[in-house]
Formats: C-alpha cells, structure tokens, sequence
C-alpha cells in the first residue's frame, strides 16, 4: 500500500467542487473518505469524522518547559489537531527524518501530563541497532538506564535529562522494553512508541493488546529507515494502516517536508 497517501486539493476547480458540494449538504463530501481523515483544500486542514466534514484550526503545543510549538506546515497543523483530539485513541504519525514526528509527539505528552489528562507516559521502543554498526556491547545499569538513551526526545520538552530522570522517579515516565510488555495493562497513560519501523506485524498487535481504559498510543515511524530484513517482510506499520483505516478510533498523518534545518533536508538527495 501507499504510505504516502494523502488527499490534497489544489487545483481551482476541485477546491471550489469540495465546498460547494461539502457546505451545501451541511457538511457531508462526496469524497470517499476513511474515519479521522485529513483532507488539505489549499491552505486550509479539514477532517472527515463521524461522517461530517470539520474545518481544522491551526492549534498550538504549549509546556512549561518546551514553550509554545507552532506547525510549521499544514501536514503539521493536521499532527497537533490529531494529537489533541479526545475522540481517538490510536495515533500514528508517519514521515521521513526532521518532519518533526517524535518532536510534536513528545511536546504534547508533556503539556498533557502537565495538564493531568493521564497519569503517566509509558515510553515503549524496539532497541534495534542501526542497521550496518557495530554492537558497542552491553550498557551498564538497570534495563531503566539501558534505555534512557532511547527517550532522548522527552528531554528538549521536560527540563532536559534532569527532568526525564525526575519524572521517572515520580512514577510519571516510565521507559519500557519491548520484550517486557507481555502481560500487561496499561490505564490512564499516554503509551508512546517511537522508531516503529522497527516493528513486526505481531508487535504492533501486542502494542495495541496493552491500552485499556483511559489510555492512548501515540506512534510514529520512517518507513524508509527500517534495521533488519524481519521489518522489511513483515510491513507492520502498513499492515496496521490497511487493518485500521476504516476504524473510528484510529488516526493518522503523514508529515512531508524535513523542518529541521536546510542541512538536515539534503539528507534526500542521498536517496537512491
């Protein structure tokens, strides 16, 4: 399937049919649509849910310490309206490298903790290696320690590593391995799974077993960037996107241009 896919509207006639024919029966398209769908009509965001169209504001993430985050495109007004919306709780957002996927993911667990929406984040990730390096042996400490390296991106949004240790040590983060999650039930938590490339068909599965009552799963992946031929095979993230599409608890984006910085974007021209 297309990871890619996305519904853009961008020539006069189609965005002058898509109002007239979407405001002049109260809402309804006659686009076909999947639940929770994003749709960019020019310069403008709207969602398909519960069988009616929805303009989409350009909303903000605001912490304590990450600040105020605006989008910087509308692939990422229609991430932090996804992000913020209560109606799902299923979310994945898909891109290449400096979209900004774990970037908004983790801005707004934060605020949300701050904001006492959920109790905790538990903060799940494979620890595949990068494909083509070295082993640099095993890391000293507990399995919390193994895997502080893999939350780094918590650290920019809760006062830097100082924070992340503290909100673990209040029981408000916790950092779990993959082969740990079987048998377990998460309430009240925003379960955050990074790198998701690096993840079977069968992980997704026992990912998805574990939220009960009151929780979300955010998720992000780069589809390009998978370590190990099991990935490639098993296509997880897109078996899950063909699974899902049509469920109404089940949301996703697709982010397009690389914010990072002008150097980070050249990385593309290295693509074969």
């Amino acid at each position: 399937m297309d990871i890619n896919r996305c519904i853009y509207l961008t020539e006069d006639n189609e965005i002058s049919d898509f109002y007239e024919r979407t405001f002049n029966t109260e809402g309804h398209t006659q686009l076909e649509l999947h639940p929770n769908e994003y749709i960019f009509v020019g310069n403008e965001v709207y969602c398909y849910q519960d069988e009616f169209i929805r303009r989409v504001n350009y909303g903000t993430i605001t912490s304590e310490y990450g600040g105020t985050i605006k989008p910087r495109n509308i692939e990422q007004v229609a991430a932090i309206d996804m992000l913020q919306d209560d109606t799902t709780t299923i979310k994945l957002i898909t891109g290449t490298w400096g979209t900004g996927k774990t970037m908004l993911i983790a801005a707004q667990a934060i605020a949300d903790l701050e904001e006492n929406k959920y109790d905790k984040i538990v903060w799940i990730r494979n620890n595949v290696q990068v494909k083509d390096t070295d082993n640099i042996g095993a890391l000293p400490g507990d399995a919390t320690d193994k895997l502080l390296p893999y939350v780094g991106p918590l650290s920019d949004h809760a006062g830097g590593d100082e924070g992340v240790i503290r909100l673990i040590e209040q029981g408000r983060l916790e950092v779990m391995p993959l082969g740990f999650l079987r048998g377990r039930s998460i309430k009240n938590s925003i379960i955050i799974c990074s790198e998701a490339e690096n993840l079977t068909r069968e992980h997704l599965q026992l990912i998805i077993a574990r939220v009960d009552e009151g929780s979300n799963l955010w998720i992000d992946a780069d589809c390009r960037q998978r370590d190990r031929l099991v990935f490639e095979k098993s296509k997880g993230i897109e078996t899950m996107i063909d699974r899902l599409k049509d469920q109404r608890l089940f949301s996703w984006v697709h982010l397009i241009k690389s914010e990072r910085s002008e150097t980070a974007a050249l990385a593309d021209l290295l693509n074969y």
